[in-house]
């Protein structure tokens, strides 16, 4: 895992407050209203003012067939929008 921090300000209602960016990236586990969640990276940001937490979920594998149907359906819907505005 990587983790990087930045320290910068933020303007808010003419106010200039420090603020910490922290980014984790690689494999994680985090506990989310008490239950375990594998994420991939997460960034907290903290200022006088509060914190935020942002967190991107491990995704599962597809297998080739789940692909090809996700590719299927976003191609149908394209299509279906192009008619519906009479560019196709």
């Amino acid at each position: 895992m990587t983790t990087t921090v930045e320290q910068t300000t933020e303007m808010i209602g003419g106010k200039e407050y420090p603020l910490t960016i922290t980014r984790q990236k690689g494999v994680q586990e985090i506990i989310i209203r008490g239950k375990p969640v594998a994420v991939e990276s997460v960034t907290i940001f903290e200022s006088p003012l509060g914190c935020s937490r942002c967190f991107t979920r491990v995704r599962s594998e597809r297998t080739p067939e789940e692909q090809s149907a996700a590719l299927r359906r976003v191609q149908e819907t394209a299509a279906q929008a192009m008619r519906d505005q009479m560019l196709w």
